[in-house]
């Protein structure tokens, strides 16, 4: 009996892969960016961009905190209706990377963590992104802005 128990006990707390319980997020990005047109016209303006910038943490956590941030992405505009794809880098002063997944419309959207290394390794999560503020540009062709982004995230044990 003693021995049917210890062997369930090993099987479930020892041999099946465990992760952390999700941990939260909230970080605030500013950036800077510059866009490259592909087309403009009155029925569609499609662009790609590429923003840098820096990432802070709301709460104090670790995660998106003092980081450097690399956004590629496209922006597709038919009539009133904007919609967005790309990917974003997050560098940490010690060389760990997160790289995540976002799309959405204008002012706000999805997001998902792809890869993480070290610190990061193995890391899994997802989110919502949306604009804070936009500001106006002060060299010609660029823009600037800052974006809130919070999900959840979890870590292999």
């Amino acid at each position: 009996m003693i021995r049917s128990f210890l062997i369930i006990f090993f099987a479930i707390f020892v041999l099946i892969p465990t992760v952390q319980a999700a941990d939260s997020f909230e970080s605030t990005a500013c950036y800077s960016g510059t866009s490259t047109m592909l087309h403009n016209s009155k029925e569609l303006m499609v662009l790609s961009f590429e923003c840098k910038g820096i990432v802070r943490s709301n709460t104090n956590s670790e995660i998106f905190n003092n980081a450097s941030e690399m956004v590629v992405g496209l922006m597709c505009k038919m009539g009133d209706e904007i919609t967005q794809r790309g990917f974003a880098k997050y560098l940490y002063t010690n060389g760990d990377i997160i790289i995540m997944e976002w799309d959405g419309k204008a002012n706000d959207g999805k997001l998902k963590l792809l890869l993480g290394t070290g610190k990061w390794e193995g890391i899994k999560g997802s989110g919502t992104w949306s604009i804070l503020q936009r500001v106006k540009s002060i060299a010609p062709g660029t823009f600037q802005g800052c974006r809130f982004f919070k999900g959840t995230y979890e870590l292999p044990k």
